[in-house]
């Protein structure tokens, strides 16, 4: 008897363990297909397609020490593509075709195909783990995910910035997690863990120091939870119970304080992140300074497109907003500089514009021209004239027309840059994407591959109907459970309006570039996620009832 019972606890305990081993192992299996899904279009592309580079930018970007890697282009990305580079040199000194690297290294990178390949591999699988976390934090059912993953994989925006060199490609990472952070964060309000405080505050200042742009996604959360704070207001008057009332006071008090404290987080990590900028400046001896105006000066290209006379009086009220003589005087070189209807070199203004200011040229001088480079871009945007405006206008409503093909076919354009410029990235010589090749080497490969078109008839203002479209079926779908869906209403729409408002700064700041659209399509592709995933959630429990 005593045998007999020794046996039957055993066997509890084997079955025990079975019923625990078997979710784990499904659990790991459905994982496993998803990262699989995720992670083909990678494989192919790091076998396939060559790697690709923002133009000189790029090249800037990781090998040049000093102002461009701190403050024109933010410093992250800039020394963060170097370790792979670093790791890649090691690989190449152990094969014995150099010697090992140093420290300095860092400071003076040495480009190699090892390091360039270590760097597109490292830039895919923190996409795929990016993308992973944020579909499994948009819905839990597996079938969704599995829907949501397949699309992103059959889209090429992601994966051909992430085989491409450059700052977008961290930015874009990192602003996948600060979403999939968000949505965590506002799905459960009514207690927020510190560690998602401290997350959220890391990722969004990670974001800063990847691209300046990325200061204006610390709005994202404060206006998702005033968003909600505000519907939830709209709705006390409608709602019937008198207790049922007084808990939504108590949810709009409670979405207020967490509007003032996301946005208290987002303004430290702005400060934080002018701090770090200062900082770093002042560690390699170079003098702080914005690069808004500089920036700016490619914004100024569309007064080629003016008429003379046009042009001039344009000039004229902008010399006005300013009492500096300085600037007057950098605008009447502006004046004389882009000829009519005809591209114009920036760079070569920017020359012309020095001399004429300042002779001869020293250190001291260039610090202070980009002072009149920050006060001439402050004489245009403040007040804005109507032309200037007009000019913006132009931009955002052609990003509107943005397609994805066309993202992708500008990354491939733009590498084609060093061939008629070989001189800029003259360390780029010796790799395998420039050696041997040519410009149209390099743009057969986007015309030989359907996977980067099959989407071209498809533009953003076509993507924000279906948007609005699984917008309104998550309502309907929402009004016939009842269930509470305005956490999610709120935050896809901000991830929406935040997208569109990082766009329209862009065109005020800069001409639009192709890739400029990327932070819009990014953020409304994780909020038709976010969207899609609560309702196929909802459709689910739907079908559910009605089987039952």
């Amino acid at each position: 008897m005593k045998h007999f019972s020794s046996r039957a606890l055993n066997i509890l305990i084997a079955m025990k363990e079975r019923s625990v081993l078997e979710p784990r192992l499904l659990r790991l299996a459905k994982a496993t297909l998803l990262i699989a899904i995720l992670l083909t279009p990678s494989i192919w592309m790091l076998k396939v397609i060559p790697p690709l580079w923002k133009d000189v930018d790029a090249y800037n970007q990781v090998t040049q020490p000093g102002v461009r890697t701190i403050l024109h282009y933010a410093p992250l990305y800039c020394f963060v593509a170097r370790i792979p580079f670093y790791v890649g040199q090691a690989i190449e000194s152990f094969r014995g075709a150099t010697t090992f690297p140093r420290g300095s290294f860092f400071i003076h990178p040495v480009l190699s195909d090892s390091g360039v390949f270590v760097l597109l591999l490292s830039q895919h699988l923190a996409l795929c783990a990016a993308a992973f976390h944020l579909i499994c934090t948009s819905s839990r059912l597996f079938l969704a995910r599995i829907v949501l993953a397949t699309a992103w994989a059959i889209n090429p925006l992601f994966y051909t910035f992430a085989q491409c060199v450059g700052t977008e490609t961290l930015s874009m990472i990192l602003m996948l997690l600060l979403s999939a952070a968000g949505l965590r964060m506002i799905r459960n309000s009514r207690k927020v863990p510190r560690k998602d405080w401290f997350l959220l505050g890391t990722l969004l200042w990670l974001c800063i120091l990847t691209r300046h742009i990325n200061a204006m996604l610390a709005i994202l959360l404060p206006l998702a939870f005033f968003l909600l704070s505000a519907h939830r207001l709209v709705m006390i008057p409608v709602t019937c119970s008198r207790l049922h009332r007084r808990w939504r006071c108590l949810q709009v008090k409670r979405d207020l304080r967490n509007t003032a404290l996301t946005l208290a987080v987002g303004i430290s990590c702005v400060v934080l992140a002018h701090a770090t900028l200062r900082t770093l400046s002042y560690a390699v001896h170079i003098p702080y300074h914005s690069s808004v105006g500089f920036t700016f000066l490619w914004r100024l290209k569309f007064l080629a497109t003016l008429p003379a006379e046009t042009r001039n009086q344009f000039l004229d009220k902008v010399a006005k907003n300013t009492p500096s003589p300085e600037v007057r005087k950098l605008i009447s070189v502006l004046r004389e500089s882009p000829p009519e209807d005809q591209p114009w070199d920036v760079l070569a203004f920017m020359h012309k514009a020095q001399v004429a200011l300042f002779t001869p040229e020293t250190e001291a001088q260039e610090e202070r021209f980009n002072l009149v480079l920050n006060h001439t871009a402050r004489a245009f945007l403040y007040p804005p004239d109507e032309i200037f405006l007009r000019a913006v206008g132009t931009d955002f409503v052609k990003s509107q027309k943005t397609r994805i093909p066309d993202v992708v076919n500008h990354l491939f354009g733009s590498t084609t840059f060093y061939f008629s410029h070989p001189e800029t990235m003259a360390d780029c010589a010796s790799l395998s994407t420039f050696r041997e090749k040519s410009a149209t080497d390099i743009l057969a490969v986007f015309k030989k591959h359907s996977y980067f078109r099959h989407a071209k008839r498809f533009d953003y203002t076509g993507f924000l109907i279906f948007w609005f479209a699984n917008l309104s079926l998550l309502a309907v779908l929402a009004k016939i459970r009842k269930e509470d869906i305005a956490a999610v209403f709120s935050y896809a729409t901000a991830l929406t309006l935040v997208g569109l408002l990082m766009m329209l700064a862009n065109c005020v700041l800069t001409e639009l570039q192709p890739r400029f659209t990327l932070p819009m399509w990014e953020l409304t592709i994780v909020s038709a996620s976010v969207l899609f995933g609560r309702t196929v959630d909802c459709l689910s429990k739907t079908i559910a009832d009605f089987r039952f």
